[in-house]
């Protein structure tokens, strides 16, 4: 089973491949998508599954939404054209995740830039952004130290200012794309003089 992480507010497309399964000149025909809670086992596909599609040999779906820290088993079957049935299952963990940090002193002004490459689906680009901070000692919000950003896809150029000696700031950059799916990556900022 694979196992995708993704934030409460992203929004983004999934795809089930089956190229390995069909054989020449066979399709799919049908699909069935199941989403459940995986701690409770109620179904969330009407949370969690915006769209669903066949592509053939894909299956595309769109995830969106989600409450932090659940987890939910998405099972794709489907019926080809020759009348085989396949199937993958997927687990969606919804959690907020710092994948990068850095140290700034307090008085220190900079832009770093986002990398959204990798994330992107093929032609599609960042249309917009927005920048949150969070003094992760208290809960605090820090937008104040964020003061702007600017979007030169599939870069998102953020700008950082001042601090507080010995505080670590949650930075969230969400990126939206001309197609509509958002994406977010979360950043440490570690304030420290040196």
């Amino acid at each position: 089973m694979d196992t995708i992480t993704k934030s409460p507010i992203e929004k983004f497309p999934v795809n089930f491949n089956f190229s390995l399964d069909l054989v020449q000149g066979e399709t799919i025909s049908e699909k069935v998508i199941t989403c459940v809670n995986a701690a409770t086992g109620v179904s969330s596909k009407s949370t969690i599954i915006d769209s669903e599609a066949i592509s053939s040999p894909d299956v595309v779906i769109v995830v969106k939404a989600g409450t932090g820290d659940d987890e939910h088993r998405i099972q794709c079957v489907i019926t080809t054209s020759a009348g085989a049935i396949f199937q993958r299952d997927l687990l969606l963990c919804v959690h907020s995740e710092v994948t990068d940090s850095f140290m700034k002193q307090p008085d220190d002004s900079f832009v770093f830039d986002v990398d959204f490459t990798r994330r992107l689906e093929s032609g599609d680009t960042v249309a917009s952004a927005v920048v949150a901070a969070v003094k992760e000692s208290d809960g605090s919000d820090a937008a104040a130290l964020v003061p702007g950003s600017v979007v030169s896809t599939p870069l998102v150029a953020v700008a950082v200012i001042d601090g507080v000696d010995g505080e670590t700031y949650r930075l969230g950059i969400r990126g939206t794309t001309t197609t509509g799916y958002v994406y977010e990556k979360f950043v440490r900022m570690n304030v420290q003089e040196y």
